[in-house]
């Protein structure tokens, strides 16, 4: 049995690479690039027309017998009305063959390389560390040609499916391609021969959208860990920042040696992508890369491609109501218990039977039912097994399925699906906040005092004395189909704002939710302010906020608090040079992490982060006027603004009293 790692469309074909019985090999099968096409549009040159089946918008499939053909038609038919181009040549040849990436393969079964670069101050590089997924760790810090030639030899021996590392795009390549150029070294490492290529794209994870050079290598996928911490914050905001040594202390990774930190990192974030591959017609590094809105987009159309049947338009984007989403009370509340309707979504969606409207083969409702039965079982087999690898992957399979079932909801309103459906949505959203609203009243009325709702969960006082038959009672309000889950008991609970609160868990560890408590926009004396005075609240919700936050306008005034814990971190969503653009024209408005940015001298890119602190001496003073880089604040006399920061801690002070 062939086990395929990886695939790229070739000008032949689809080149796929795979493991059979006897050893690693790979073979051109064969594929004809495509576009979709309107009834009434211009049909291009070199093309064979395939009707699809149904009314929908479109209704042919223009298969090219050349590659050649097909980039001449694509580039004359940019923008025009009535065509539908996949610029993603693999989704294509993947959507009509079949094929996916990784069946029959598990997660550890990949061979890896993750690598580091450190430089000299001409920008050599003066040191390559690699890590290898069998355990060898491997070192060249000669001269650094040979550092260069010693990697690539060691690429092209170990042969890894996987090349990794941190900052790997936007810094990692980058670096190793010019130097490489620069030495006049080929670097040949591909499994084709062939050297490293790019394309610029941009990335975004939450609110967060970075430019990067989108890298690829013959026969390899290559993976970021930057990028998946970043999806990973995206979910939990859990990091203080998404530097390596955080996320080592974070995720309690021991080891001093950088690739090994970054594999282990991998090792965490990467199992749910891979198994995405598993059922996606999209390369590794697109099933992360890639929104869940735009995935699921490809797994439908792929879908209706098997069938030959004819694609619809996407509905054009409105606005709804959405989730439910409450504060019922403000305080420290204790006995805090939460609740969870599980998968309440894709759970309304299979209660209310209903497709989205344009869906007219009807395969959005059987594509979730299967992935949800999938997913139980793997849930009901990862239980089942011993703590070992075995689970692991097991857990990283159910969870990676999870994930594509909670954005079946998500994508009948992602404006470019093709089967969204605004209206299917706003049901979907009216039906979780009635449900919620039941949970309300029959919690209120059993005695439990409601604290927070989101969504699809509560957080609730349990009542002074409660009946045995509690949960059957708060479960009994709710519609067939629709499961309630208590997952959690807290001994201590401060509800600050909506969607922001500290919790005490059961092992004495305190944990804060939502961005007025512990975003990164924050000053980090105001996130270690909030923690201490949140934990102390916790375990006394009498405690004094103003005695507690004495001793920080002490350091504050003394000037004796480290200056990084004034400083504020932005991070560049645009390049230093389109800001001054948008300047001068008219359109945009000063920065002060981008005035600075400006100012240094140095090349400053989007998603490069800016740490600076405000100096002056008056509380109400302007921030862009008034700035300065952290770096530049270490040598010479202390000149912060302390009034300004005092002020600060003050108004934090002021706002959790007013919670109380």
């Amino acid at each position: 049995m062939k086990k395929i790692i990886a695939a790229e469309v070739v000008e032949n074909g689809l080149r796929v690479y795979f493991h059979d019985q006897k050893a690693f090999d790979s073979e051109v099968i064969a594929f004809e690039p495509f576009l979709l096409l309107a009834a009434n549009a211009k049909t291009p040159e070199g093309c064979d027309i395939i009707t699809l089946a149904g009314d929908a918008f479109f209704s042919q499939r223009a298969v090219f017998r050349e590659m050649t053909a097909y980039t001449a038609a694509v580039d004359g038919l940019k923008n025009a009305p009535g065509v539908m181009i996949f610029r993603d040549l693999l989704q294509q040849a993947l959507s009509i063959s079949g094929i996916r990436l990784f069946e029959d393969v598990e997660f550890f079964d990949l061979r890896t390389l993750f690598f580091a670069l450190e430089v000299d101050d001409a920008g050599a590089i003066s040191r390559i560390s690699v890590q290898l997924s069998d355990g060898e760790k491997r070192i060249f810090d000669g001269a650094e040609a040979d550092n260069i030639s010693s990697f690539n030899a060691l690429i092209k021996a170990f042969d890894p499916d996987v090349i990794g590392g941190y900052n790997l795009f936007r810094d990692g390549l980058t670096v190793l391609t010019a130097r490489a150029k620069k030495c006049k070294i080929v670097f040949d490492c591909g499994r084709d021969g062939g050297t490293f290529a790019f394309r610029n794209s941009r990335f975004a994870a939450g609110e967060k959208t970075i430019s990067y050079r989108r890298y690829s290598l013959g026969g390899r996928h290559l993976v970021d860990t930057l990028f998946l911490a970043m999806l990973y914050d995206a979910a939990h905001r859990d990091f203080e920042d998404l530097e390596v040594d955080t996320l080592q202390r974070y995720f309690h990774i021991e080891s001093d040696f950088q690739p090994e930190i970054q594999q282990q990192l991998y090792h965490i974030f990467a199992p749910a992508y891979f198994y995405r591959a598993r059922v996606l017609p999209l390369g590794f590094q697109d099933c992360i890369v890639r929104g869940g809105g735009s995935a699921l987009d490809a797994l439908l159309i792929a879908e209706y491609l098997r069938r030959n049947a004819a694609i619809p338009v996407p509905e054009e984007a409105r606005s709804f109501t959405g989730a439910l989403s409450a504060m019922e009370k403000n305080g420290v509340f204790h006995r805090v218990r939460h609740c969870d309707v599980r998968s309440l979504y894709p759970s309304l969606l299979l209660t209310m039977k209903r497709n989205p409207e344009r869906d007219h083969l009807g395969i959005f409702l059987p594509l979730l039912a299967q992935l949800r039965e999938f997913r139980l079982a793997a849930k009901d087999r990862a239980r089942q097994l011993p703590e070992g690898k075995e689970r692991q992957q097991a857990e990283a399979l159910q969870s990676s399925v999870k994930i594509l079932i909670n954005s079946f909801y998500g994508y009948l309103g992602f404006a470019q699906g093709c089967f969204n459906d605004y209206t299917l949505a706003e049901s979907v959203t009216a039906g979780g906040r009635a449900i919620l609203q039941a949970l309300l009243a029959q919690l209120q009325q059993l005695g439990a005092t409601v604290v927070e709702m989101d969504t699809d969960g509560i957080y609730f006082q349990m009542p002074e004395t409660a009946a045995k038959e509690f949960d059957a009672s708060v479960r009994s309000v709710l519609p067939e189909g629709i499961e309630l889950e208590f997952d959690a008991d807290y001994p201590a609970m401060f509800s600050y704002k909506a969607k922001n609160y500290a919790l005490l868990g059961a092992d004495g560890e305190v944990s804060l939710t939502g961005a007025a408590l512990k975003s990164r926009a924050l000053e980090g004396f105001q996130r270690k302010f909030i923690f201490e005075a949140a934990t102390a609240l916790l375990h006394d919700s009498s405690c004094d906020i103003e005695k507690l936050s004495e001793k920080w306008r002490q350091a504050i005034a003394g000037r004796t608090i480290p200056l990084e814990d004034l400083a504020k971190s932005e991070t560049l969503s645009d390049s230093p040079e389109n800001y001054r653009k948008k300047l001068e024209s008219g359109s945009g408005r000063r920065s002060a992490a981008y005035e600075l940015a400006l100012a240094s001298g140095k090349k400053y890119r989007a998603g490069d982060k800016i740490q600076f602190y405000i100096t002056g001496t008056k509380a109400k003073v302007s921030v862009v006027e008034n700035s300065k880089l952290l770096p530049d604040g270490g040598a010479g006399e202390r000149d912060e603004n302390t009034a300004y920061y005092l002020a600060k801690l003050d108004a934090l002070v002021q706002a959790l009293k007013s919670a109380l």
